[in-house]
Parts: structure tokens; C-alpha cells; sequence
């Protein structure tokens, strides 16, 4: 199983807290097994612009390698509302699935049902938000302390090592953006003492951004770049950008330069006409494809690495029409 992991491109470490390396079940075969999957968000009609396009791109990775492993794959659509995915754990535990696969809004709120979960002997497998409490027998996550880093070269590399920058931070409740933030601001103190750095933590609906940076570039009229830690807020910065009249293309004089995160089909999109320099990509189906082989492994009864780890990829103006990228096949 390591070398089916490995042969994704990812970096698989050490299990969880609690979880013995090597977890194994009594179960001899994955084919028939039912697993609710418990998403972040998705847009069934996969409407392009919504917020949800890379869990939507997620979920479709997760039902490929589950119809391949001969799963019945259950769905619940959160819609980015805590409350809800918790009460839909709820309700899943209630129906008594083989498995729960969890992709958590927030890892504090659902504590009670991972809790109510492990009193009814139900495993669990969890993407990327792994709960403070409560067990699970395996995690799949992105190297998000990584793309904090990448995004911090890309944004010096792009203003000359020197100037005043703003990061953007979503609010969720998770440490996704922690961890970002760590990495990108770490990386700017360490390696590039000449740019000074100013975050915001922001709602990241486009009008909470465009709102908060409005504020922030009145106050330093000088920003020469942008990190945000998701594309989905970039639409909001350049809407500000446009409002005091600095947005330019990039390329030419006074253009302030923007880096993203997530690979986004937008982002993408922007990265082509110019008015995005950068984002730093995720890989949903190779994250798809580690958690899949995790349930299929324990179902099986065979040992497998209790985490996995998917790493950043710089998306640029010259490899962003690269077929592999998950924003160009999400059309």
C-alpha cells in the first residue's frame, strides 16, 4: 500500500495521535461497503464561481476511486455550514455506515460526533481538519505551513525582494490558514527582511474583502503585492484595486502582484489574462486517491500509513495550461 501511495507524488508520515501505525480490520473486502462522506462544501450543479469548486473537484475524485474500489459512497453537502455537517455526522452515525469520511468545516464542533462515531464502532478517515478529540483511523492533508512558503518566493521573486505586501486570511474554523500564515509570514522574516507584511483575517466573501482591503491599501497607498490564502478572495482584492484606480496588468508599470492558493479554474482564468501573476495549486485527486486507499486497506485488512500529504505547486503563467491541473479539468 506504501507504494501506491507513493506513486501518487505525495509524502506520507506518521499516523495520528492515538492510531497505531499499521490499523487493521477484521472486514476481508471493500467491495459493498457503504461510507458516508461528510463534505466541506460542494455545488451539485457545479455552477463555476461558487465557492465550493475544489471540494466539488474533491468529491469528484473521491467517487471515481470509490466506484473503482466497488464502494457505495454516500453523500451530504454541508455547504460550508458547521452546524449542519455536525447534525449530518449525527444523522449518518444514526444509519450505521461501514465508514465515515470527513472533510470538517470546523474540527472543534465536531467533536461530538466523532465521539458519538467511535461509541458505535464506526471507523473514521479525515481530510485535511483533523478534530482535537475524539479517534480516527486516518488523515489525508495538504502541506499548508509548504504553500505559505512557496506563496512567500513567489511574491518576493515578483516585487524584488523588497516592499510592502498584504496577506488575506479566510476565517474558518480550522488551522488550514494558521498554517499558511506561519509559513508565508516565517518565510518573509527569515529570507526577505527588506518586505514588510501586514495580514488581514477576512470573511472570505469577495464584498468582506474588497471592504477590508479598501481600508488597508487607503491606509499604505505603496502595496506592491497581494498573498491570499485562497483564490476565491482574489475577486475582491482586485475589485478594490480597481476602485482606487491601481489596478494594472501584469507586465506593466505599477501592476501590484498577486499570488493565490488552490489552483482555482477563476485563478487560472486570471492567471491567463494577467490580472493574477500566481496561484499555488492543491491536487484533489491525489488527496482523493490517499484517503481511497486508506477505507479500501482497512476494509481489506491490510496494513496502510495512517497520513498522508499532498505538496504545493506553483501555477504560473507558464505551465497553467498543464492538462494535470485539477482547475483545467474542472469545466
Amino acid at each position: 500500500m506504501g507504494s501506491a501511495l507513493l506513486a501518487l507524488g505525495v509524502i506520507i508520515s506518521g499516523g495520528p495521535i492515538g492510531v497505531p501505525v499499521g490499523a487493521r480490520s477484521a472486514q476481508p473486502d471493500a467491495r459493498g461497503k457503504t461510507v458516508a462522506y461528510l463534505t466541506f462544501g460542494i455545488d451539485f450543479n457545479y455552477t463555476r464561481g461558487l465557492e465550493f469548486e475544489y471540494q466539488t473537484a474533491l468529491l469528484e475524485g473521491i467517487k471515481k476511486k470509490a466506484a473503482e474500489a466497488g464502494l457505495d459512497m454516500q453523500i451530504f453537502g454541508c455547504k460550508g455550514d458547521p452546524q449542519l455537517q455536525l447534525t449530518q455526522i449525527l444523522d449518518a452515525v444514526s444509519k450505521k455506515p461501514d465508514a465515515l469520511l470527513i472533510n470538517p468545516v470546523d474540527a472543534k464542533l465536531i467533536v461530538a460526533g466523532v465521539k458519538r462515531a467511535n461509541e458505535a464502532n464506526i471507523p473514521i478517515f479525515i481530510i485535511e481538519n483533523p478534530p482535537p478529540e475524539g479517534k480516527f483511523l486516518g488523515l489525508v492533508d495538504f502541506d499548508n505551513e509548504g504553500g505559505g512558503i512557496m506563496g512567500a518566493d513567489e511574491l518576493a521573486k515578483l516585487i524584488g525582494d523588497k516592499g510592502v505586501v498584504l496577506e488575506t486570511l479566510g476565517s474558518v474554523g480550522s488551522n488550514q490558514p494558521q498554517l499558511r500564515h506561519k509559513g508565508f509570514t516565517e518565510r518573509m522574516k527569515e529570507k526577505y527582511p527588506d518586505i514588510e507584511v501586514h495580514s488581514l483575517t477576512i470573511e472570505s466573501a469577495a464584498d468582506n474583502v474588497n471592504k477590508m482591503m479598501l481600508q488597508a491599501l487607503t491606509k499604505n497607498p505603496n502595496i506592491s503585492g497581494v498573498f491570499s490564502d485562497n483564490d476565491r478572495m482574489v475577486p475582491g482584492v482586485l475589485s478594490a484595486l480597481r476602485r482606487i484606480g491601481t489596478l494594472v496588468p501584469v507586465g506593466q508599470q505599477g501592476h501590484v502582484a498577486i499570488v493565490g492558493m488552490n489552483g482555482t479554474p477563476g485563478a487560472l482564468d486570471r492567471i491567463r489574462k494577467g490580472s493574477q501573476d500566481a496561484s499555488v495549486g492543491k491536487d484533489p485527486n491525489g488527496m482523493a486517491g490517499i484517503v481511497l486507499n486508506q477505507i479500501v486497506a482497512y476494509f481489506e485488512g491490510k496494513p496502510f500509513d495512517e497520513k498522508g500529504q499532498t505538496k504545493p505547486i506553483l501555477i504560473a503563467k507558464d505551465n497553467v495550461d498543464d492538462p494535470n491541473l485539477w482547475g483545467n479539468s474542472f469545466r
